[in-house]
């Protein structure tokens, strides 16, 4: 019987042996994922909505919108929040169980998960604001035009938001059409300066809070005062984009030449220590090796982060 089970036993699928029960938990690990998938779906809805209350009670009350007119942006819905994190906990766990054992993966995948999630959320943060951005010029040189004709503030706002197409600015902008005249919890209804400044408070783009912040003072006002500072908004607006532009120019310069900087360093210092390793290793550890290493590395990248920080500073001015 030994010899037997030797000869039909080989060392090429062996492996299957030890592939039993990593399958079988990750296996587990799917059927779970898909069967509380609608629970954590649930669960994300509720936690944005206690998010947002408790960001509600944390605000001044003089800043403190009506809770008819609080309102949230849809950075990523909780469904393609939990699918992700979800996919993202199985592949981690597939990818770690190669090298480690099961319970260590899931033990492991967790945190990683979070990491990722959470890095996947300010990614999706910044791509809104970075696309609201980018149609909000045209878009508010537009609305001057209509204003300027004569049309007023809200049939002006509908006819531009019909244009926007899909996207963050049309979502607000909706949100500044549909909840005017709305019941106050506070009584009475929302007028158009309570809508406008509302937002402002809300939306995640400062570049668009600067603007609402601008309009909100006359929104009340005549239609000509409207519309000039509409125009003036506009004008800013434009001045700031050129500046932005200016400035990705020369940030882009900066990266190229720390780039070809810190490549030329690095492959310098790859070369010494692929070569003359204990030298390397005697310079630094000594006192003022361990003291130069960091001022260089800091001097190296200090240019292109300060230079990306200019470039997302809000300087339009109104």
């Amino acid at each position: 019987m030994i010899p037997l089970l030797v000869a039909i036993t080989h060392p090429e699928t062996a492996w299957l042996i030890h592939a039993v029960m990593p399958v079988t938990g990750l296996l587990t690990l799917l059927i779970l994922a898909t069967l509380v998938r609608p629970a954590l779906i649930r669960l994300t809805v509720t936690l944005q909505t206690k998010r947002q209350r408790h960001r509600l009670a944390t605000m001044p009350e003089h800043m403190r919108p009506d809770l008819a007119l609080l309102w949230a942006p849809v950075v990523i819905t909780p469904t393609q929040l939990v699918t992700t994190g979800l996919a993202l906990a199985i592949m981690l766990s597939i990818g770690l169980v190669l090298f480690a054992p099961l319970s260590l993966a899931l033990l492991l995948g967790l945190p990683l998960t979070a990491m990722l999630v959470w890095a996947m959320v300010l990614v999706a943060q910044q791509r809104y604001i970075h696309q609201l951005d980018q149609q909000l010029t045209a878009a508010v040189g537009r609305l001057s035009a209509l204003l300027k004709a004569g049309t007023g503030l809200r049939p002006a706002l509908e006819r531009v938001t019909v244009d926007l197409g899909s996207g963050p600015l049309q979502s607000e902008w909706s949100y500044l059409i549909s909840r005017q005249g709305m019941p106050l919890e506070g009584g009475g209804i929302a007028t158009a300066q309570q809508v406008v400044i509302a937002l402002a408070d809300q939306t995640p783009s400062r570049r668009h809070a600067n603007l609402l912040n601008h309009l909100g003072a006359s929104v009340g006002q005549p239609q000509d005062v409207l519309a000039r500072r509409c125009e003036a908004a506009y004008a800013a607006l434009q001045a700031s984009d050129r500046r932005r532009d200016e400035a990705r120019t020369e940030l882009a310069q900066m990266r190229y030449s720390g780039v070809a900087v810190g490549l030329a360093g690095v492959t310098m210092a790859l070369y010494l220590a692929w070569t003359q390793w204990e030298r390397v290793i005697v310079a630094y550890t000594t006192p003022l090796g361990m003291l130069v290493a960091p001022i260089v590395g800091l001097a190296l990248i200090l240019p292109v982060l300060g230079g990306f920080a200019l470039a997302q500073v809000e300087d339009a001015d109104y």
